[in-house]
């Protein structure tokens, strides 16, 4: 069944859904929420109603929490800017991107921190370009996995 996020309270971690068709709203808990983060009014979600029929089992939040993101873009930035760190501010994953940027600048007369950031690149963007668009979205960008 299909909806939107009427309420939400953090502190108790508890909401409520409008059903599409116009029948009673839903409650749901945060723990069956796919991204409990985008918890928030307005939010269009998917959920699946449990036996007492008040109470929502599984809600997927359908909206995109930003703007998405090509897999093929991200493959490229990970293969060819791997050792910058280029593919994880290209996904917005600053904080990763920082620290493979700092990691590779401060450490580039070692060798091996180079080495093992281009590596990472390289098998990272293998992996993007392995993954469907649907499969990608949904690790990289909806599930934000910062790491392989």
């Amino acid at each position: 069944m299909q909806g939107t996020i009427i309420a939400y309270e953090p502190a108790r971690r508890v909401g409520l859904i409008a059903p599409e068709d116009g029948g009673r709203n839903i409650g749901f808990r945060a723990e069956d929420v796919d991204v409990p983060k985008r918890l928030r009014p307005g939010e269009a979600v998917i959920y699946k109603l449990e036996a007492g029929d008040w109470y929502a089992a599984r809600v997927r939040v359908l909206s995109a929490p930003r703007a998405s993101r090509s897999r093929i873009t991200a493959a490229v930035l990970a293969v060819l800017g791997g050792a910058l760190g280029l593919q994880k501010f290209y996904l917005g994953y600053y904080g990763a991107g920082l620290l493979i940027l700092v990691g590779t600048l401060v450490f580039w007369w070692l060798a091996l921190p180079v080495f093992i950031a281009v590596g990472l690149g390289i098998a990272e963007g293998i992996i993007y370009l392995s993954l469907g668009n649907e499969k990608f979205e949904q690790r990289y960008l909806t599930g934000r996995r910062a790491w392989l």
